[in-house]
Order: structure tokens, then C-alpha cells, then sequence
């Protein structure tokens, strides 16, 4: 969650109004403000490009090279709290690259759509295929994301890190650093994204162990609009195989087995839900502890899958996917979720997709 003052939580709680700041980042010339006529953004921690973001402009704004385009203008968006003092709290919710623009004629403003910075470093494909050894692997992670984005910043919030073997990756820069089974990110157990203010975050991969952030509640006073539950099994499993793929000829690693083991899981080995077993090998594991801490990661992110919960709220710009928030229905037991995915619009509540594993965190 983006850092916020004391005055930031009973705002949402009570009527306030909502503040937007636009402002474009032309390939040539200053930056400037944009009057916003609409907005929306969708931050998914499932996705690849965690950040994509669609507005319209007001028609006035200025287009071409030093204002809206497509040929490498940015725009930074900013939501908000107008506290009705003279005073407001914008947190940001991305740095998106404008990768299409459409003028509405003849008085509508001017439509665009943009990527956050995962979609830049993506777009960078290697040359050649890429070899690499390095005694870090998040040196390498930041050297990758840097080579394309050298203006950026990456933020490690993580003590995780694995020496890295001699490896090759063909042409994809962005699955060599996250996404796939081959990616520098999974081998470490971490997860790469750009945040609000276009910064590269190295983060662990969520779990519930982590404290919530934000309290999700029904009745007076509450942030809860609606919610809805459901279950599923697709892309669920409660085992992991890791293994170290030998491809350089050396002693292959593994397999190292982890599972799910929490008495009070419902997914748990053991238990009525049976065992359901996922394979992943990667040539950069390269020692036992290695494998066990990508083999955790992965179980981290299957687990609780099959428990999901989709709900709407007043709009907490706030939130990042990935948070653990509690979730305290009017007809329930307080649960709590990790956010999977933030829908945030200036026309309506924020929705959020989420997941746990366990069915009540009372006390939590």
C-alpha cells in the first residue's frame, strides 16, 4: 500500500471529494498538466504488464511531439483526495507509455490508452541471444530492466538473491527477468513490477503471513459495497517438484518436494482435496535451498486460488495488488485476502478480485 497521512483512511469513510491529476510527458518539450474527462485503470498482478490505463483528455490538449502521441509521449496519473481545506493526497497509480490515441469529434476530448513501464522493457527484445553469469541475480534483474529504462529506479524490497549460472535466453528480456519458469525472478522466488510512480520494485511474492493493510468492512462507517465468493479448481496445486535443469552437464539439483502442509488448509496434502503436483525445473537452480525457496514461491501463489473473493468499495487509491486486506462481511466471519487484481474508474467503486486460503481469520 502507498504511504498515506492519518487523514487518508476516515476520508474514504465519510464524503469527500475525488482529485485527478494528468500530466504528459511529451518526447520533446516540458512536461505539462492535461485536464482529465475520464479515467480508468486496471493494476492485475497475474498480468505480465501489471498496469494499463484508458483516459480521455479534454480536446484542448496539446498533440504532436510536444504533447499527446504515440510516438513516445507518457502520461502520469495521479487519484486522489481533495480534503476541501485547500489541501489534497495524490498517490500514483502509474507512468503509462500512450500507445494509442483517438480523437472524438466534433467536441469529445481525446481518447488514449496507455502501458505501464513492463510493457517498455518487453517491447526490448534482445538483440542476440543473451549469455550471462553473474554472482547476483538481482544485479542482473536491475541491469536487464536498466539497459531499456535507464532513468528508472528499482527498488529492491526483498533480502532474496541466488548466484546466477552460466545461462542463455534467446530474445525475450522481459521473461528472462519474470513470468516464466526460465525467468531470473521465479528461480529467486521474487516478482518484478513497475509501481505508481514508474519505479521497478523486486518484491517477494505475497502470502497471507503478511499484515493487512486496510480493512474492508460493511455497515456504518464501512468501505464494503458488495461481495461475492467462488471456488474453483483450474490452475490450483498444493505440491511443487523443483528441479534444477543441468543443461551445462554439471549434477542436476533436486527434486526438491514442498507442499502444502497448514492443518487448516483446505487445500492441504492429506486432506479431501488429494494432492495435485506441479513439475517446474529451471538451469538456474543450482543448489538445494535454491529450489526449496522458487518451489515456496510457486505453492505461495497457487494456494488459494480455488478461494476467491470479488468485491466492490469506495475507491482506496492506495492499494496495490499484492496487499493483504481483511474482509469483515455483514454476514460473515472476517477473512483475510490477498489482492490479486484493482479495478479503479472516476465513474463508479473500485473493484478488487482476491484470494485466501483460509476460511476464518477471526482475530487475525
Amino acid at each position: 500500500m502507498w504511504p498515506v497521512s492519518a487523514r487518508w483512511d476516515p476520508a474514504l469513510r465519510h464524503t469527500y471529494r475525488p482529485a485527478y491529476l494528468a500530466t504528459v510527458i511529451p518526447p520533446q518539450g516540458d512536461p505539462f498538466t492535461a485536464r482529465l474527462l475520464s479515467w480508468s485503470v486496471t493494476a492485475d498482478r497475474t498480468s505480465n504488464t501489471r498496469r494499463t490505463m484508458q483516459a480521455v483528455l479534454a480536446p484542448e490538449t496539446l498533440r504532436g511531439l510536444t504533447g499527446v502521441t504515440v510516438k513516445g509521449a507518457y502520461l502520469q496519473l495521479d487519484v486522489g483526495v481533495d480534503y476541501g481545506d485547500g489541501s489534497q493526497e495524490l498517490i500514483p497509480q502509474g507512468l503509462f507509455r500512450l500507445d494509442s490515441e483517438d480523437t472524438q469529434r466534433p467536441d469529445g476530448g481525446i481518447s488514449v490508452q496507455g502501458f505501464g513501464l513492463e510493457k517498455v522493457v518487453a517491447d526490448d527484445r534482445f538483440l542476440t541471444p543473451r549469455t550471462e553469469r553473474n554472482s547476483s541475480a538481482l544485479d542482473l534483474i536491475e541491469t536487464f530492466l536498466l539497459e531499456t529504462v535507464p532513468s528508472t529506479v528499482v527498488v529492491r524490497r526483498t533480502t532474496r538473491d541466488a548466484a546466477v549460472p552460466y545461462t542463455t535466453w534467446e530474445r525475450e528480456r522481459w521473461e528472462a527477468i519474470d513470468g516464466t519458469d526460465a525467468s531470473l525472478a521465479r528461480a529467486v522466488g521474487v516478482e518484478v513490477w513497475a509501481d505508481g510512480r514508474g519505479r521497478f520494485v523486486i518484491s517477494d511474492v505475497p502470502t497471507l503471513a503478511d499484515p493487512p493493510v486496510w480493512t474492508v468492512d460493511a455497515g456504518p462507517g464501512g468501505v464494503l459495497v458488495s461481495a461475492a465468493s467462488s471456488t474453483s479448481t483450474d490452475g490450483v496445486y498444493n505440491v511443487v517438484v523443483a528441479t534444477g535443469d543441468a543443461s551445462d552437464g554439471t549434477v542436476p539439483v533436486g527434486p526438491v518436494i514442498v507442499q502444502d502442509s497448514d492443518p487448516t488448509s483446505p487445500t492441504r496434502v492429506g486432506g479431501p482435496f488429494g494432492r495435485r503436483v506441479r513439475h517446474y525445473s529451471s538451469p538456474l537452480l543450482r543448489t538445494p535451498d535454491q529450489a526449496t525457496t522458487a518451489a515456496y514461491s510457486l505453492l505461495a501463489n497457487s494456494l488459494g486460488l480455488s478461494a476467491g473473493l470479488s468485491f466492490t468499495a469506495v475507491p482506496n487509491p492506495a492499494l496495490e495488488p499484492s496487499d493483504v486486506v481483511l474482509v469483515r462481511p455483514d454476514d460473515g466471519p472476517p477473512e483475510l485476502h490477498i489482492i490479486d487484481k484493482i479495478q479503479l474508474s472516476s465513474s463508479g467503486a473500485m473493484s478488487c478480485d482476491t484470494r485466501s486460503t483460509k476460511a476464518d481469520d477471526e482475530g487475525a
